[in-house]
């Protein structure tokens, strides 16, 4: 699937089951998708197979599905997480991959058009039950907000399942309190995450601090800084530096939106009404900025006193740092941005096909637009080979799981002493 090809909402799951993008699984999906069948659907069941989901944090990836599943099954997950999802949820428009706070039942008759069925959450911190097994949610560092793992107590032992996790982030210590946690309690089974197994490399938010810090006091014009929309702990490196260079921070109606859903929540969440916060109102519709133009969400953030448009932020250009990226390329338009703006990557690299091209493109717009002066500074989301064989070695389980990761086969001879089973799609694993 790509951006004009989708699943269709009016084939329910069928189309998402046949390319395997969900698996044939039966007591997992809700009856109302289920009911409008098609090729390989499992069939409808009575009650749910599962008791609960544990979602570790609210990055697509994860729990980009969500919509999906039965809505009798409960999702445990931390405060931040839900308001996140609350937040995706409100600035994208309601969409059949996009439910995942609540949904509307299928097929979508016209007198059901009002008819919304919330998602059950469960908010969890510390120790909860699910059914007869005692659980305990550990916050761990992450590029996001609200990330956990989960230790489960069973009668063979506790399991851990890490989530996505770093020991070199802002929270770093999360991640360290979750490793002595788990460590005194005791691991069975680990089901740890790999994404950088093969990868040594270890930079921090403060090497991307200083490195951008120091690019942008040396930028005469505009900076574009390109970072996943909802890193916080990015996004707080690039207000300080715009405090520090005394330039102010343009951000998008989604991106104050999410802020206002989450302020109060944590205290690295900046209040999206308080410079150097700016909040850019882009040319929509009628292209004259008429209120009529903007979705209800995006009224609520544009009436903030910090909501400025294209033209009056364009005589002030030359003092902006704008959280801009490809697909956003067109706002530079209107700035008339030119040879003395710096773009700044703080991304990581492209990591498909499509990503490559989207690449590309940006290159090509950047070079029309006459901005020459690019750098690339980023720190992972996730824990590189060093960190993730101590993250073993400090736990001792007796086997470990790879999930999250491209390179299972590396784990043998990096912790050898543990027994490395893993997983393959479709099969269920007994131990």
């Amino acid at each position: 699937f790509e951006e004009y090809l989708k699943p269709r909402a009016a084939a329910g799951l069928a189309d998402l089951v046949v390319t395997g993008v969900l698996p044939n699984a039966s007591g997992l999906y809700r009856p109302d998708l289920l009911r409008l069948g098609g090729p390989g659907v499992p069939a409808l069941h009575h009650a749910p197979a599962v008791d609960a989901l544990l979602l570790s944090h609210a990055h697509l990836d994860h729990a980009g599905h969500l919509g999906f599943l039965d809505e009798r099954i409960p999702t445990f997950c931390s405060p931040l997480c839900r308001g996140i999802l609350v937040a995706l949820a409100g600035s994208r428009g309601r969409d059949f991959e996009s439910e995942f706070v609540d949904f509307r039942p299928r097929p979508a008759f016209p007198d059901r058009r009002g008819l919304s069925i919330p998602r059950r959450f469960e908010l969890v911190e510390g120790r909860f039950q699910v059914g007869d097994l005692s659980c305990r949610a550990l916050p761990v560092d992450h590029s996001m907000l609200g990330c956990v793992a989960f230790l489960i107590r069973t009668s063979r032992g506790n399991v851990l399942y890490t989530g996505d996790l770093r020991f070199h982030g802002p929270e770093a210590a999360l991640s360290e309190a979750m490793l002595d946690a788990a460590r005194a309690e005791g691991v069975w089974l680990l089901l740890a995450e790999g994404t950088r197994l093969d990868v040594a490399e270890r930079r921090t938010e403060a090497d991307v601090f200083e490195e951008c810090l120091a690019a942008v006091r040396g930028a005469s014009g505009p900076v574009i800084a390109d970072f996943a929309p909802r890193d916080l702990y990015r996004l707080a490196t690039f207000l300080r530096i715009a405090r520090e260079t005394g330039r102010e921070m343009v951000i998008l109606p989604q991106d104050a939106f999410l802020l206002k859903e989450l302020l109060g929540m944590h205290p690295l969440v900046p209040d999206p009404k308080r410079p150097p916060i700016v909040i850019l109102k882009e040319r929509k519709m009628s292209g004259t900025y008429s209120e009529k133009d903007y979705q209800k969400w995006e009224r609520s953030v544009l009436a903030f006193p910090t909501a400025r448009t294209l033209d009056e932020l364009k005589p002030v250009r030359d003092r902006l740092i704008l959280a801009l990226s490809f697909w956003d390329i067109l706002n530079l338009v209107d700035l008339e941005v030119g040879a003395d703006a710096l773009y700044i990557r703080s991304s990581s690299e492209a990591h498909s096909e499509e990503q490559a091209l989207d690449d590309r493109r940006l290159d090509n717009w950047l070079t029309l637009l006459g901005v020459t002066r690019r750098i690339q500074s980023h720190a992972s989301g996730h824990a590189p080979q060093p960190d993730l064989v101590r993250m073993v070695q400090t736990l001792r389980p007796e086997v470990l799981v790879p999930v999250h990761t491209a390179r299972p086969d590396l784990w043998d001879a990096l912790v050898p002493e543990v027994r490395v089973v893993v997983p393959a799609p479709g099969a269920t694993m007994v131990f």
